[in-house]
This record gives C-alpha cells, structure tokens and sequence, in this order.
C-alpha cells in the first residue's frame, strides 16, 4: 500500500496568446461628431441664459432704483411732520415762502419790484437750494446737512465740497451719467412750463403745499419720478432742471439740442429702464408708468388741484 495519496492532476490554465489578445473587445473613445453636439449644445445653452442673466440683473438694479424712490417718499413724510408741509421744489435769492391755495399771480410783484412768476433758469447764477437739500436730515446725510452754507447761492465756492458730494439715494443703479448728477426729480408742473411759483406740481418754486390740503390728494398726485440726465446738468443739489421735471413730455423723450440750449427748457420724466419710468405718489406707493400712457392721464396725476377733464387739456410747448 503506497504511503503517499496519488497525485491528482488538475486542469492546467490556459494561456494566452497574441492571437487571443486582438479577439478581446476594447472601450470605443468620443467620436468628433459627439463632441461637436455636446459642443453645439452648450453654446445653445450659453446663448439662451445670458438674456436671462441680463434680465435677472435689470429687474436687480429696477429693485434697488424703487426702494431709493420708496426711501425719498419716506423722507417727504418725515419733512412734512416735522415742517407741517412739503418742502419748496426750489428757491430764490431772499424769497417770499407762500402756502398753497396762496399761489402768486404773474401780475403780481413782491418786495424787491421783481415778479414773483419769475422762472428758473439752468445756469449756475442764482440761489437754487433744492427739495434734495431739504430731505438730507431724512436719509442719513445729517453732518452733510449742517455743511450746506443756507446764506449763500448753491453754486458759491462755500458749498463747493457739498455740490461735489454724490449720495447714493439719489442715484438710480442704470443711471451712467456723471456721479454727482439726480436720477430723480420732483413734479413741478402738469405741462410743459419754465419753474415757476404759480406751477400746479407738488414741488415748485417758493411754494410749500401742506399734504392734506392737496385737493386731488396724495395718493392721486405724483410727487418724484426718474429722469435722464440732460448734458451740462448742475448737479443733484440744484433746482433747476437737474432735479425738476414736468408732466409736458412724453416719458423718456430725449429733447433736442436746440431745446437744451434755452435755459428756460425743464423737460420730462425718463430712465435707463427699458418702457418706462419708476414714479411715487405722495402717499408713499411706487409705480412703473410706461411710456405708452395717455398723456392727460398722466398730466392729470402731477397736476394737485387737477379741475379739467381728461382729454380737454392742451399742453403748451417749451
């Protein structure tokens, strides 16, 4: 009997060849075609979501341009409490401040034998301290309030640090133009007229109108809107055209050269937004009015004591 168990044979394992090798299947790579496509569809996608992005970016900046608006009307109702009454538009050297219904006839003369329907000129020669001077307490500009020189013009060499000082709540994001100018301008008159202090607007010249006593009432009247800045503007503290519009223009007209060369020449409401401009009520409400609107209409909400029908009244020409 043998000691040792028998030796069993086990399969032996194949080896391989070169032959079997090249029978093997291999992974394919990314054909040219394939990544053409992908290519051609991402540059689909990129080209699809940019105007979004650039929507996503307006509709951003037209946020931020309405809680400015929503931060002025803000200011407006702080005044009033404090003073009983709006702010003055703008005004003149040693002016005479009247209440509304106390409108002034342009017959009628005051103390220095000059009329009092006297009209603002765009020039840097006159007084011109604004309604954005007067809000300056109310949106945190307090120490660049107690700075203003109230004795002298807004264009004296005393006020020259404030006339170069830009404040944010009055910049609209879109506006592109010089820092130091207004993307925002209070409502002087219904049609197109010089500044005057016989205008039928919320903000005029030597004029104060007491909230409650505005017959058409706040919430019916439109106290600022957006504008475009015109060449050769003085800046967000002075009030002329700068920070003063009328309701004579259809919204976001660019005026002519000819128009801007009349000193008398105010214009109207506009913005960088596309088909409109942003406005606030008095009572505080903001609203995008397209430039479409009907135009009396749109007379008839800047207009405080509005007695005309729509539809009946003709607006002059600058």
């Amino acid at each position: 009997m043998n000691a040792f168990p028998a030796r069993r044979h086990l399969p032996s394992r194949p080896t391989s060849s070169p032959s079997s090798d090249c029978k093997r299947p291999r992974h394919a790579g990314v054909s040219l075609v394939e990544v053409i496509v992908v290519v051609f569809i991402l540059i689909i996608l990129l080209a699809l979501s940019i105007p979004f992005v650039r929507n996503m970016r307006e509709l951003t900046r037209r946020s931020n341009c309405d809680q400015n608006l929503i931060r002025l009307g803000l200011a407006m109702q702080a005044y009033s409490t404090d003073q009983a009454h709006l702010p003055s538009g703008t005004a003149s050297f040693n002016a005479t401040f009247r209440f509304w219904p106390d409108v002034p006839s342009p017959d009628e003369p005051n103390t220095d034998a000059s009329p009092v329907d006297l009209a603002i000129v765009s020039e840097p020669d006159g007084y011109h301290h604004n309604w954005a001077l007067a809000s300056l307490p109310y949106v945190d500009q307090v120490g660049l309030f107690q700075s203003v020189d109230t004795a002298a013009s807004i264009y004296s060499d005393s006020n020259r640090l404030i006339r170069e000082t830009m404040i944010p709540v009055f910049r609209c994001p879109s506006d592109d133009s010089v820092p130091t100018n207004a993307s925002y301008a209070g409502l002087h008159h219904s049609t197109a007229s010089p500044i005057r202090a016989s205008n039928d607007g919320l903000m005029f010249l030597n004029g104060w109108v007491r909230p409650e006593e505005v017959p058409d009432g706040m919430s019916s009247t439109i106290l600022f809107g957006e504008k475009l800045s015109f060449a050769g503007e003085l800046g967000w503290c002075s009030g002329t055209r700068s920070t003063l519009r009328n309701a004579g223009h259809v919204i976001n007209t660019i005026p002519q050269a000819d128009q801007l060369e009349n000193p008398s020449f105010v214009g109207g409401l506009g913005s960088r937004h596309f088909g409109g401009a942003s406005i606030i009520k008095g009572d505080g409400a903001v609203t995008f009015i397209s430039e479409t609107i009907d135009q009396p209409l749109f007379r008839s909400m800047v207009n405080r004591n509005d007695q005309l029908e729509l539809g009946t009244d003709a607006a002059t020409t600058e």
